[in-house]
């Protein structure tokens, strides 16, 4: 670099001071200073180098800042561009969601709609046949009424005369029973039987859509052959209680023997499924999914490296994703039921809040083998033994 002068000095890159060509570099300064300015100018004592070498030492800070610039500009490139599939992606992923979400919907609504065209038919093919017969039965009592008055207008004549002639006229035709030749009304009177529809309608029509709906709580068991020696699964294979003395269970390769653990009865392998787990007022449990491969012998890592899934609570209010990196959730509603649903083919595995169907954590994979729902109700409480229980939720229907 060169000290900005007016002059013709400058122009021939002299010192203006004393006169001497500008042969060094003042690399405190950074300007180009002569030897004089060097030796006894105001340059002396700083770190000078000759014009050539700190031209090369510039260039090569030059060369490192546009490196470090290129590989900047390639990262924001690289940036860029993951940006940019990303935008393609989301765009992507929300008008399948949306496809999605409309055909659900309207596989549910057609449902509704089925139903609600069929009840409002049978109400009204009943209403209408009632009101028939309704109209059918007053056409025939007016006929009747009517036939009542001609038959009473010559009794009330005769009763009007002192004819004894004309009264017992009349009198005889009453007795031989013409007068009551219309008969008695013996036929009951129709009423419209609205109670047959009546009744939970909501529910039964709720309950026909299971028809449509492809994922629902499946009732899932637990496998008591794979259950840690302090835990008991229940005759009916849906409930696991932790207790403070093993159970007199012998070795087996598939049962845990250090982690609380029990496995799932259902190996999933395709397909999406669904199912809920009480956790009731519990302080602590772990819930997931795991490869069906997991080691049984000696601790667990709860990780998605080492083919597990899993969400935990702890002290009952601190909620905890076990991903690569342990997430802990903000959850401000404490759920009392866990739904666990797995789309294999789509590599997800979701968490949520079985009572507000909230989403709790999201885990997405590429599964590459069967997997087994994971279950740890953790060591033995206070309280009562059903408080100590995790229990797989089945769905009457």
């Amino acid at each position: 670099m060169e000290e900005t002068v007016d002059g013709p000095s400058a122009e021939a890159g002299r010192c203006l001071e004393h006169g001497k060509r500008l042969l060094y570099f003042c690399k405190v300064e950074k300007l180009r200073v002569c030897s004089k300015c060097v030796i006894v100018g105001s340059h002396r004592g700083h770190p000078v180098a000759s014009v050539e070498e700190a031209l090369s030492e510039l260039k090569e800070l030059l060369s490192a800042c546009a490196k470090e610039l290129e590989s900047k500009s390639l990262e924001h490139s690289l940036r860029l561009e993951e940006i940019n599939r990303n935008v393609i992606t989301t765009k992507e992923e929300v008008e399948a969601l949306q496809r999605q979400v409309g055909d659900d919907f309207a596989a549910l609504r057609s449902v509704l709609d089925a139903e609600e065209k069929a009840l409002m038919e049978q109400i009204t093919t009943e209403g209408q046949g009632t009101l028939e017969e309704l109209s059918r039965l007053k056409m025939e009592c007016l006929q009747r009424l009517e036939d009542l008055r001609t038959l009473a207008e010559p009794l009330h004549t005769a009763l009007q005369t002192d004819n004894l002639s004309e009264v017992l006229k009349v009198l005889n035709i009453s007795s031989d029973g013409t007068c009551f030749s219309c008969g008695p009304v013996n036929e009951p009177i129709v009423r419209f039987k609205g109670e047959k529809f009546h009744g939970p309608l909501q529910y039964k029509v709720w309950k026909k859509m299971f028809q449509v709906i492809q994922t629902v709580a499946e009732p899932f068991t637990f496998d008591p052959l794979t259950a840690h020696p302090h835990l008991q699964v229940s005759i009916n294979h849906r409930s696991v209680t932790p207790r403070h003395e093993a159970l007199p269970v012998g070795y087996a390769d598939c049962r845990f023997d250090t982690c609380l653990c029990v496995l799932g009865s259902e190996p999933l392998s395709s397909g999406k499924h669904y199912w809920e787990v009480n956790v009731r007022n519990k302080s602590k449990w772990d819930l997931g999914v795991a490869n069906i491969s997991i080691p049984r012998h000696g601790d667990l890592i709860y990780k998605p490296n080492r083919g597990i899934w899993c969400l935990m609570l702890r002290d009952g209010c601190h909620y905890e994703a076990c991903d690569d990196s342990d997430i802990e959730l903000e959850i401000q509603r404490k759920p009392g039921r866990i739904g666990i649903y797995v789309d294999y083919e789509g590599g997800e595995i979701l968490f949520l809040d079985a009572e507000t169907m909230q989403t709790l954590y999201v885990f997405r994979a590429s599964f590459t083998e069967q997997l087994l729902p994971l279950y740890s109700p953790c060591i033995e409480e206070k309280g009562t033994p059903g408080d100590q229980q995790l229990t797989i939720f089945k769905l009457n229907l």
